[in-house]
């Protein structure tokens, strides 16, 4: 079986395969100690433990654990809990294990545990990977397939590998592995693809995974081409980014993402986004559109401009006793001279003395994190999207925050760092 290993690997790298026990990891990490001497690499495992199916999950770990200790390869071991972070972000089983998988896996480099992890992804998952984005109305990015290197720190050495010479691979070397039941559970998106619509589609074109990963070979190269070119109509500064007209579509939507990602906007851009920037290309000067994250484009004449937008201007302690224009709105903090038999609920009231002197009042900013109730920290735009603020009315909302820990938001809610407690000798109420 022939692997590519061209560009993967630094001499010297201690490389960590993610082993689950199946078929496929079971063979990169053979060919990985097979080569690791012409390589000059260093072949460790790692396990992740999912606690999704009991006791069958514990017993896969513990047959990864017992191979390696007989082959005397280091193991590094993680544990999570996939059900409880599917229920508590509101994921998918699929979609929780993939995210917590890779924490564990930057986790292993970023520790200093080692230098890289590789994956055991080939070439029918490469395959089904870009149909499952084709359907789901994925853009080109989502047609390039799997990275076969991504950022140096995840390599995928099987990619051009198919699952037949894994599966001959696996008998003539008698290695052995374990199965994973979920993989024969078409209730999951990916398997229902893999198990029922793939062969169906390979029964016509039985080239089919051959043929997808051209396509996305193709597709990669001509991505690239248009990203340059979207790139030199994007103008990127600290604080605001600026996108030059006129601009060809293909071109803007790309240009729209890169100037977003400039101003740290890394995630959860929408198509409907995009098209409300582009609307601005046929509007007027001064135009203008809330996207996420405190983020607001405006058409200037000869291009279209990205930045937090200051018409609210930041109001700076001391705020104590006072009515503000806040943009639009107009907002109140004000002293409760009667603490006594006060009805918390009946308003937004905190403790005026837990706030830093250094905090402001202003829009959320992207990296801003709210405390609820209760405790549990998230990142502001969550905390919103649960509390099902609009998205246009985001931008806007007034907050007192000290750089980005929020401590109020007006009309919604007060942080569990600033609540009224018995402590408590300054009461405000917002308004």
């Amino acid at each position: 079986m022939f692997v590519n290993f061209n560009g993967l690997f630094n001499k010297g790298d201690r490389v960590a395969v993610a082993l689950s026990g199946g078929k496929d990891s079971m063979a990169l990490l053979n060919v990985l100690l097979d080569n690791a001497h012409s390589l000059d690499i260093t072949v460790l495992a790692l396990n992740v433990e999912h606690g999704i199916r009991g006791k069958d999950s514990i017993d896969d770990s513990l047959f990864v654990k017992e191979y390696c200790a007989k082959r005397g390869i280091s193991l590094i071991s993680y544990a999570v809990d996939c059900i409880k972070t599917s229920k508590e972000q509101k994921l998918s089983l699929e979609q929780a294990g993939r995210k917590l998988r890779y924490e564990c896996f930057f986790d292993a480099i970023k520790s200093g545990k080692c230098d890289k992890v590789a994956t055991a992804h080939h070439q029918s998952d490469n395959a089904e990977s870009i149909l499952f984005n084709l359907l789901r109305g994925s853009a080109s990015k989502g047609l390039c397939g799997i990275e076969r290197n991504f950022e140096n720190k995840i390599v995928r050495p099987f990619l051009d590998v198919s699952r037949e010479q894994i599966d001959e691979y696996i008998d003539k070397n008698a290695i052995p592995f374990v199965t994973d039941q979920t993989n024969f559970d078409d209730d999951y998106t990916r398997n229902h693809l893999r198990l029922n619509v793939i062969p169906q589609i390979k029964k016509v074109f039985p080239e089919m995974e051959k043929s997808l990963s051209r396509l996305a070979d193709v597709v990669k190269i001509e991505d690239e081409f248009l990203d340059r070119l979207a790139n030199e109509s994007v103008v990127i500064n600290d604080d605001t980014a600026h996108i030059k007209l006129p601009c060809a579509k293909a071109l803007f939507n790309r240009a729209v993402v890169i100037a977003l990602k400039g101003l740290g906007v890394k995630k959860d851009w929408e198509k409907s986004h995009i098209d409300s920037v582009y609307s601005l290309t046929e509007k007027q000067n001064g135009a203008k559109v809330n996207l996420l994250c405190g983020i607001t484009a405006i058409r200037e004449y000869d291009k279209i401009t990205f930045c937090r937008f200051q018409d609210n201007t930041d109001i700076k302690i001391p705020f104590l006793d006072g009515n503000f224009s806040f943009g639009e709105r107009n907002i109140a903090i004000k002293k409760v001279a009667q603490t006594q038999g006060l009805d918390l609920k009946s308003g937004l009231y905190l403790d005026f003395d837990k706030i830093p002197h250094s905090a402001v009042i202003r829009t959320p900013q992207n990296g801003d994190v709210f405390t609820k109730f209760g405790g549990g920290t998230k990142k502001l735009c969550d905390y919103l999207t649960d509390k099902k603020i609009p998205q246009r009315l985001r931008a806007s909302l007034p907050v007192i925050a000290d750089d980005n820990v929020v401590y109020a938001i007006f009309g919604i809610s007060v942080s569990e760092l600033s609540k009224v407690d018995e402590k408590t000798k300054t009461i405000v109420e917002i308004i």
